[in-house]
């Protein structure tokens, strides 16, 4: 047998390995993968135009889905908006029982005290309540400078003790939510002692009394 012979006889049985080999591997592929390819020679089969209208079909679903999932999202949203101050109503509720015990109570209290007492210990557990949701007094004091981000002057004194510009009776307390104020303190502002008439000033007051005074 020549060189060339057994060369080609090599390259034959080279081949039907080969063969054995993709025949053997082909009956190993999953089923899933043969569903696959039948789902594409199905859809190599479609025509242009059906292929256009199945990828529209497609995308009226999912704008469908996308809208359905918005609407939602805003229910909830709305509901969550809704509801948001529920918490702290609930906890208020507890403060409200307290208070009625405290009114209840001041028809059998026997001194001032005793109420003053109660109504004190209410007004705790609802600053308390109000710093559970970062909700706290601004500090404002008499003496204190005059802050327009912080303060509301409702009228304006004069007075000897204190320098203008600064608090000199604070009427009601301000609150502030984290870094907000929702409320600023009310507060009566001093401004300044009182001015005194120079002498000049009182020299033309006395004279312009005492031609009122001629001329009548």
């Amino acid at each position: 047998m020549t060189e060339e012979n057994e060369n080609l006889d090599d390259v034959l049985q080279d081949e039907v390995q080969l063969n054995e080999l993709v025949e053997d591997a082909t009956q190993h592929v999953p089923e899933e993968v043969h569903k696959d390819e039948g789902i594409e020679e199905v859809a190599e089969e479609l025509t242009p135009d059906q292929q256009i209208a199945e990828l529209q079909d497609k995308n009226v679903r999912l704008l469908a889905e996308m809208d359905n999932l918005r609407k939602r999202a805003m229910r909830d949203s709305a509901e969550s908006r809704k509801y948001a101050a529920l918490p702290l109503v609930n906890e208020l509720l507890a403060m409200t029982d307290n208070l009625q015990r405290a009114l209840s109570a001041a028809d059998q209290a026997s001194s001032v005290e005793s109420l003053k007492s109660g109504v004190e210990m209410v007004l705790k557990g609802i600053l308390q309540i109000f710093e559970k949701h970062n909700c706290q007094l601004i500090a404002t004091e008499v003496g204190q400078s005059f802050d327009m981000n912080l303060h509301e002057a409702v009228g304006m004194q004069p007075s000897e003790d204190q320098p203008a510009n600064t608090i000199l009776f604070v009427a009601g307390q301000g609150y502030q939510l984290h870094d907000r104020v929702i409320r600023p303190s009310q507060v009566i502002v001093s401004s300044g002692p009182a001015q005194t008439p120079s002498m000049s000033e009182s020299s033309e007051t006395k004279e312009a009394n005492t031609e009122t005074e001629t001329e009548s």
